[in-house]
């Protein structure tokens, strides 16, 4: 039968992407004339929310705390620092105003830490770790250096290793590894030579299994985007396929459901952009 495609974000929501999963209830990014919002459903994409927000202020990039509790990256304070959104009541909370602009917050995994990426251009920047968001004051730790330009950071399940994105020579992406045991920046895909009109090749938007055992990307390898798997000790040690998307079309941010058996992500196959669930997915 092969991988299902089902589309979850209906018509009229726009530019439907950056999901992330919790039970039974999915968080997003949508676009609105003029700004980011910050959207949740549940998992089929049913009883749509986008968390309204004061004149242009956008919100970008949720991440799931706990049931209920968001983490995102916004505006609302001038500037784009860290937020905490509770779901239910709206109510905002800045986590802390530091210099410099903060995005892609990841929640550490049963842990109150969290990494993010500190820069200008969130698709470059410089990952910092906040070791306890309990603490006071709160204290940060970089963990690459500026010329890395690091982005879109998550956790393993321990909580002891953090893959994320960095741009490679001519164009190209790769997918790196930092574990806390040595503090060391691993590359775990090269580039590979792809040919035109494909351009460079683009690993992106790294997301660790519930078990740890894999690494969910996407990637324009073989000349389509795609969502592949890769080895957490790097792709020599296994780097597979799951899907292809349609010719011409671009995959973004795919996340793990929680038993990791099905997948989330973000596609304009059908012409807009939109959030999409993959099942059915193999051993």
């Amino acid at each position: 039968m092969g991988v299902v495609w089902e589309r979850v974000t209906p018509q009229g929501v726009g530019e439907a992407d950056r999901p992330d999963w919790l039970a039974d209830s999915i968080a997003f990014e949508v676009r609105v004339p003029g700004a980011d919002r910050v959207a949740v459903s549940r998992e089929d994409g049913s009883g749509i929310q986008i968390e309204p927000e004061i004149g242009s202020a956008g919100a970008r990039s949720p991440r799931w705390v706990r049931s209920g509790l968001l983490l995102e990256s916004s505006d609302r304070g001038g500037s784009e620092d860290l937020w905490y959104l509770e779901v239910a009541t709206g109510v905002t909370r800045r986590l802390e105003a530091f210099p410099g602009m903060e995005w892609s917050p990841a929640p550490r995994p049963g842990s109150p830490g969290i990494v993010y990426v500190e820069g200008t251009d969130p698709d470059s920047g410089r990952l910092v770790l906040i070791p306890d968001t309990s603490s006071a004051p709160l204290g940060r730790i970089y963990l690459t250096p500026p010329s890395l330009g690091a982005a879109e950071p998550d956790w393993n399940p321990g909580g002891d290793a953090i893959c994320f994105s960095s741009p490679g020579p001519n164009g190209s992406r790769q997918i790196w590894k930092i574990s806390f045991a040595d503090t060391l920046a691993v590359e775990l895909t090269v580039p590979a030579s792809i040919n035109p009109p494909a351009g460079p090749t683009i690993d992106r938007s790294p997301r660790w299994s519930p078990d740890g055992t894999r690494i969910l990307i996407s990637s324009n390898r073989a000349g389509r985007w795609g969502v592949w798997t890769l080895d957490p000790g790097g792709e020599a040690l296994g780097f597979d396929v799951i899907a292809q998307d349609l010719a011409g079309a671009e995959i973004r941010h795919p996340a793990w459901s929680p038993d990791g058996r099905r997948i989330l992500l973000s596609s304009d196959r059908s012409g807009s952009r939109a959030l999409w669930k993959l099942s059915n997915l193999g051993p």
